[in-house]
C-alpha cells in the first residue's frame, strides 16, 4: 500500500485482516506502522457515531475495541520488524549506527521506513553526516 492517507474500505478491512493474522500467530506484519496507525483513524471515522468527531470515536474505540486492539499490536510489531531489519544491516560494533536508528525512528516521515530514513539523514543532515565520518575514520 502505498497511499497511507484515506485508505478504502477494502484496504482498510485488508489491514485489519493482517493485524488479526499478527495477532494471532505473531509472524511479521505485511504493513507498516504508519499505515496501521493510518487504519486506526480510518477505522474511528469509519466507525463515527452520528455526531461524533472522529478523535471522540478513536477514543471510544481504544476502550476495548478488538480491531483498534490489534491494529495497535499490527503497529508495534511492524515498528519492531523495522528497527529489527535496519539493526541486523548495521555493523555490531559501531556505536553510530544504534544512535543513527534512535534518530531516525525520531524523525522519520510519514509512510518513511526507518532504513530510507537513515539514508536521508546521512544525505541531508550535516552533523549526522560528519559523525558518519567520524565513526568510520574518514
Amino acid at each position: 500500500m502505498n497511499d497511507n492517507d484515506n485508505l478504502s474500505a477494502t484496504n482498510l478491512d485488508a489491514v485489519l485482516a493482517d493485524a488479526e493474522r499478527v495477532s494471532k500467530s505473531g509472524s511479521a506484519p505485511r504493513y507498516t506502522r504508519d499505515q496501521a496507525e493510518s487504519a486506526m483513524l480510518d477505522l474511528a471515522a469509519r466507525e463515527a457515531r452520528e455526531g461524533e468527531g472522529v478523535c471522540n470515536a478513536y477514543a471510544r474505540l481504544c476502550k476495548g475495541d478488538a480491531r483498534m486492539d490489534a491494529l495497535y499490536g499490527l503497529a508495534e510489531a511492524a515498528s519492531i520488524a523495522e528497527i529489527e531489519a535496519a539493526t541486523k544491516a548495521a555493523p555490531q560494533d559501531d556505536r553510530f549506527y544504534p544512535m543513527l536508528l534512535d534518530l531516525a525512528q525520531m524523525r522519520k516521515r510519514a509512510g518513511e521506513t526507518i532504513e530510507a530514513a537513515c539514508s536521508r539523514l546521512l544525505a541531508e543532515d550535516p552533523v549526522v553526516r560528519d559523525a558518519y565520518a567520524a565513526s568510520q575514520g574518514l
